[in-house]
């Protein structure tokens, strides 16, 4: 802290961050959650090219999220210890160089390991956009603000990809454009003035935590699980159903967008609705739409199909972190909610894996459709919590 003005930094533990501390975790974030944005534009093709199985992807994608979910699960403890910047871009680092090696491995064994590792380096990068911004005093919005603003310019990315990128560059120019906003995060990450107050591991206060507490958690997880399950086949679907690359990725793009005005409609409203209630309709709403995706029959029904999950899917986690809140007061375990969600996104391709073969990705459909109806259930099992009525007097 030596050398550094008094008014350049916030003090530890107030929950106070700057707007140039809140600039630097949104552009830094983005680094961390754009794979899960595209996974299945850049896995996709490679099945397309032989290099990879139906099964084969749906490994290679849930063991890069199960990895950033872990990374996203277990670093804000150490991230909050002291020298948050320079840890911040040594992870930038560990993505622009797993990024850049998954091009010299793409076609080997080696794919696996290094998509593992880049994963950790993902969720590392998550986790400190996260001590930023849940550190205010509205974190419900603050993730909101944080899903709007990144999935602006994933939508960009998820059709250009498809379109442009891999049509003229080939397949590695997507880990070389992940490489690229993995850079810009380390740029962003120069000026953070932001210092955390002390943090312990997240979960380590688990026992007192209310059981309503873990419902929460499972049914993100759930929820996730159900999105990715059917998302990790969206190129697999539209070559299927023999959609062109237009529509592939104006689907893709469009269904980002729809996130977009989801997280957006949170942060500038909906965060007053009852957590319970919208969670629930979430689930419903993501179960019927993800099963609809897998069985388009047309171009529009394949896009509107998309569109309607990414709404419902960005309004959820904003809402959940609220719902979190109100059962669990310490807010110690609105820092596990993403990484539920990462579980859950790791979750959803594996089982799924179980009943796909070459050529017939249909099941996995029908598998959303079931992981999105519980993850409804449990919902309202925490809407009905004791615990959360007694804290907001039965309102929601």
């Amino acid at each position: 802290m030596s050398g550094r003005s008094g008014q350049d930094i916030v003090t530890p533990g107030t929950g106070g961050i700057t707007a140039a501390d809140t600039a630097t975790a949104l552009i830094y974030g983005l680094a961390g959650v754009l794979i899960l944005t595209i996974q299945p534009l850049v896995f996709g093709p490679l099945v397309g090219a032989g290099i990879l199985t139906e099964s084969g992807l749906a490994l290679l994608a849930a063991s890069e999220t199960a990895l950033l979910a872990l990374a996203s699960a277990v670093l804000p403890g150490w991230l909050s210890k002291g020298h948050l910047r320079t840890k911040m871009a040594c992870l930038a680092v560990l993505m622009v160089g797993a990024n850049l090696l998954s091009v010299s491995v793409m076609a080997t064994d080696l794919l696996l390991p290094v998509r593992a590792l880049c994963g950790f380096a993902e969720g590392g990068i998550l986790a400190g956009a996260a001590t930023i911004l849940l550190s205010a005093e509205n974190p419900e919005r603050m993730n909101a603000l944080f899903l709007a603003t990144s999935n602006c310019v994933t939508a960009l990315i998820a059709f250009l990809v498809p379109t442009w990128l891999l049509v003229n560059y080939g397949l590695s120019a997507s880990f070389y454009l992940m490489a690229a906003v993995g850079l810009v995060g380390l740029v962003a990450v120069l000026p953070l003035r932001f210092v955390p107050g002390p943090m312990e591991m997240p979960g380590r206060n688990w026992r007192i935590w209310p059981a309503a507490t873990f419902a929460v958690l499972a049914g993100v997880v759930f929820q996730n699980a159900a999105v990715m399950a059917g998302w990790t086949f969206l190129e697999s679907t539209a070559r299927r159903e023999g959609f062109d690359p237009g529509v592939l990725g104006l689907s893709a793009s469009l269904g980002v967008l729809a996130q977009v005005a989801g997280a957006a409609c949170v942060a500038l409203f909906a965060f007053r609705l009852p957590a319970g209630r919208a969670l629930i309709l979430a689930s419903l709403a993501i179960s019927g739409s993800v099963f609809w995706l897998g069985n388009p029959g047309a171009p529009f029904s394949f896009i509107a199909a998309n569109v309607v999950m990414g709404f419902f899917w960005l309004a959820s986690l904003p809402m959940s972190i609220k719902i979190m809140r109100e059962i669990e007061r310490r807010r110690e375990a609105i820092y596990l909610v993403a990484a539920a969600q990462m579980i859950g996104m790791s979750l959803g391709p594996l089982i799924a894996s179980a009943f796909v073969s070459e050529g017939q990705v249909r099941p996995a459909y029908w598998v959303a459709f079931c992981l999105g109806l519980v993850a409804a259930g449990l919902f309202l099992i925490a809407k009905q919590s004791p615990d959360r009525i007694k804290t907001t007097h039965a309102k929601a």
